[in-house]
């Protein structure tokens, strides 16, 4: 299962995903990032299922928030770029320490373009917020865990370069042209 018109863009916590997504136009549906929805969600309800109380959880919601929105953007005509992808979900268990067995099973099920766009961690933009708690440092090798995991399920790593996000949406604008 697997679709040409489903793009990921991801990276490392704070390196500019958000600002390239809200800058793509119009025309590209943008599926929001699972994690920050979770966490959010958990956080309101004081849930368990954070990155800080039960680890093995929130990977757990992670996937199948992320199982969900693939299912529904395959039902769209046109692109979708998604603010992480069900590979993400690997790199998170390995990061954290849990069993990414179900991430890994899910990789293979749920396809995206095999092209994925991804930004490097970039100190200079990085902030924290409520939801984004990991110092700068902790993104690199949680990014080295994303590569890891999208390079193990077979799709090609295309670097979003470095510039202003106005720049790097075009970037990917480019990238999205033909579909």
């Amino acid at each position: 299962m697997g679709s040409a018109n489903l793009f990921v863009l991801t990276g490392a916590p704070g390196a500019g995903k958000t600002a390239i997504l809200d800058r793509i136009g119009a025309g590209i549906r943008i599926v929001g990032e699972p994690a920050r929805e979770i966490l959010a969600e958990q956080r309101s309800v004081g849930g368990a299922g954070t990155s800080d109380r039960d680890p093995s959880l929130f990977v757990d919601l992670l996937l199948q928030r992320s199982i969900d929105k693939h299912e529904t953007a395959q039902r769209w005509e046109g692109p979708a770029v998604f603010d992480r992808g069900v590979p993400d979900c690997v790199a998170y268990a390995v990061v954290m320490g849990t069993d990414p067995t179900a991430g890994r099973a899910a990789c293979e099920r749920y396809r995206y373009h095999p092209e994925v766009l991804v930004v490097e961690p970039w100190e200079e933009i990085y902030v924290t917020d409520a939801e984004r708690t990991m110092s700068f440092a902790d993104t690199i090798p949680f990014h080295v865990a994303l590569v890891d995991a999208y390079e193990r399920a077979g799709y090609s790593l295309v670097e979003v370069p470095r510039d202003s996000a106005e720049n790097r949406a075009a970037f990917v604008r480019d990238i999205l042209a033909g579909y």
